[in-house]
């Protein structure tokens, strides 16, 4: 322990005779020594002096070589007793190392006199980089990102060229690194590498890209293409390791940038065909699912989707669908999705039988995966009813209840969805299939994170099923299960849930249980404000609802103010008005004047004359009864409802009478 400083001493004269020996007393104590002795050599200051020996040339140190292998020692003592110590962890990632690196680093440096130096550098730097961020972030302040791409641009040997490319590689996968100035010039010189280096450093460039490529800066900056074209010759040539590489790569790059992909389409031998070629090929599935995950990247782009090799690839993907290995399915669900987008493809892609295989999928906590099946299928079976019917029978409904209750909420979303699709069906919405979806989307519409668009999609499956009336005589609702969750939805923001929350809720009161439940009078108040919005398909929707319980809650209908709201809907001068609004508004209308005289007065009479107009006997009477009262009262009231046109409305009736003798009688 006590030769220890003098030996690192003599590492620091200039007798380099000295200095080798020394450095051979210090390999021999860090390679046989305890612990505590490698730690005072590293406390001792050694590791510099053994670094200022690195890469000397054989020719200049022949005779010490010579006294080596004389006395059966190392040759290069500098070399061992480096790696060695910086092998011991508590050292590694100590102060020794923070120190040493700079050094290590100025090696990069051609020295003429040490030809051997940067290639020993890169090998400590490597090991010194590796699981130790602090370290990483020392060589990048030490300029280690200038010196390894000026030392690239050099043309180093291949051996040489593929250790820079590794710590190139090591040091990129460091978000804090990759945010530095000097990251962004390493680019090019990685593509130069891509291009012209030997085949060990190509891969090790292509996997440096690819961390690169994860900052925004550095992916987005036109640089960055210039790697597509020789990755996507490494994918077509490259050993399997290799092709694994430059699709990571080109993954990462084009990857959420659909328009950068168009490079690819451009490229002298097409990505896509090369990708074709891979996936019906006998390598690993490993690999034909990371190629089915490029194909998703690319068939992003509606120009590659469209060509000749997109096409070709369907087969392949959907063969790839069936095998056992799920990493390769996932990345295939994800391609279909994007093919299906074209027409003509998604024809083929079921054509080729993808459809089961994607259901079959739908099993476990997959959740972004079963999303993206979601997809797929809604845009399979639009337009297609053969494959809805063959999703239906594979298990498609039955697979998706058995996730819903646990999905989170964008895949309920994307499962209302695709339940909307298959339900616009009529013979799939009467099926004992779709029966099962009832209660579970009900109970759906009371989550409170549930977005407007799944409420939509999930209304609409709802009315597509309880529209059909032997459906809702399958169901026992009660109350609590459809009424109640509807309520909120009839105030919703959005115009679109509104309307089938109104639609559904007058497909539901056409059930006699359900208009005389206590709680339906609470739908009274939120479908009145749906009739306010002045929206003629939302006021269409409210007053269908209303009409299924005007006879059981009329009263409750004019205190919520019922009157001011149908008599507004009424006297609308739209000529566009549907006939059948006006229609039903004045039945609701009628409905409360025949329960009570008492609202007689709240009606304008305008409002009751137009009721004479009415094709519904019950209607015209109400209003008859109404303006008699009215007259009998006040007979001012006679000028006004002249103004309103009832002679002619009353003339109107007499002639009609006269020709439909059961209509009404007229006093």
């Amino acid at each position: 322990m006590k030769s220890i400083p003098v030996l690192a001493n003599l590492l620091k004269t200039e007798e380099f005779a000295n200095r080798y020996f020394a450095a051979q007393a210090i390999a021999s104590l860090v390679c046989n020594g305890s612990r505590g002795t490698l730690l005072s050599v590293a406390n001792s200051g050694a590791a510099g002096g053994l670094i200022s020996l690195l890469g000397c040339a054989d020719a200049d140190i022949s005779d010490l070589l010579q006294l080596s292998e004389e006395f059966g020692l190392v040759h290069y003592p500098d070399q061992v007793a480096l790696e060695r110590l910086f092998r011991v962890e508590d050292i590694r990632v100590g102060a020794t190392s923070r120190k040493s690196i700079p050094a290590l680093v100025d090696l990069l440096k051609p020295i003429p006199d040490r030809p051997g130096a940067p290639f020993l550098a890169l090998g400590l730097l490597t090991q010194l980089s590796k699981d130790c961020p602090s370290n990483k972030i020392v060589m990048v302040e030490s300029g280690a990102l200038e010196a390894l791409t000026k030392y690239l641009s050099l043309g180093p040997q291949d051996a040489t060229e593929e250790a820079a490319t590794d710590l190139l590689g090591i040091l990129f996968s460091s978000a804090e690194i990759r945010r530095h100035e000097s990251a962004f010039g390493a680019v090019s010189q990685l593509v130069a590498v891509l291009r012209l280096g030997g085949r060990g450093a190509r891969y090790s460039a292509a996997i440096a890209l690819e961390s690169l490529f994860s900052a925004d800066h550095i992916r987005n900056a036109d640089t960055a293409r210039q790697a597509v074209q020789p990755l996507v010759e490494i994918l077509n040539t490259g050993l399997e390791k290799e092709q694994h590489a430059a699709i990571a790569a080109l993954v990462r790059l084009l990857s959420e940038n659909p328009s950068r992909a168009l490079a690819v389409a451009d490229v002298e031998m097409n990505a896509v065909d090369v990708l074709c070629r891979i996936l019906s090929s006998n390598c690993s599935m490993e690999l034909k699912g990371n190629a089915a995950e490029l194909c998703g990247v690319l068939f992003g782009n509606t120009r590659i989707r469209s060509t000749m090799g997109a096409a070709r690839c369907v087969e392949p993907l959907v063969a790839l669908l069936v095998s056992e290995y799920s990493p390769a399915q996932h990345s295939v669900v994800r391609a279909l999705d994007k093919l299906v987008d074209d027409e003509q493809l998604a024809e083929l892609v079921a054509a080729h039988g993808a459809v089961v295989p994607l259901v079959g999928l739908l099993y476990g906590k997959n959740y972004m995966l079963h999303e993206a099946i979601s997809r797929a299928l809604v845009k399979l079976g639009k337009d297609r009813p053969a494959c809805k019917m063959e999703m239906v029978k594979a298990g498609v409904i039955e697979s998706i209840l058995d996730i819903l209750h646990e999905a989170p909420d964008f895949l309920s979303s994307a499962f209302a969805e695709l339940l909307r699709i298959l339900t616009n069906n009529a013979s799939i919405a009467k099926g004992p299939s779709a029966a099962k979806v009832v209660e579970p989307l009900f109970l759906l519409l009371t989550r409170p994170e549930f977005g407007p668009d799944g409420q939509h999609s999930a209304l609409q499956v709802l009315v597509n099923i309880l529209e059909h009336p032997q459906c809702r005589a399958d169901y026992n609702l009660n109350s609590h299960q459809a009424i109640e969750p509807l309520i909120p939805l009839l105030d919703s923001p959005a115009p679109a849930v509104q309307q089938l929350a109104a639609e559904l809720l007058s497909h539901l009161l056409l059930e006699e249980h359900l208009q005389k439940d206590p709680l339906t009078q609470q739908v009274i108040g939120p479908l009145l404000r749906v009739l306010g919005s002045g929206i003629h398909i939302l006021q269409q929707r409210a007053v269908k609802a209303l009409v299924g319980i005007a006879l059981t809650w009329p009263n409750e209908i004019a205190k919520e103010g019922g009157v001011a709201e149908l008599s507004k809907v009424i006297l609308q001068a739209d000529p566009s008005l549907p006939h059948a609004l006006w229609e039903s508004a004045a039945a609701v209308l009628a409905s409360i004047l025949q329960f009570s005289s008492e609202f007689y007065l709240e009606v304008p009479v305008a409002v009751l004359v137009r009721l004479l107009r009415s094709g519904t006997e019950g209607t015209v009477v109400g209003a008859l009864n109404a303006l008699l009262v009215l007259e009998s009262d006040d007979g001012t009231s006679a000028e006004a409802m002249a103004e309103s046109g009832a002679i002619e409305a009353l003339l109107e009736l007499l002639r009609y009478n006269s020709t439909h003798t059961n209509m009404v009688d007229i006093d």
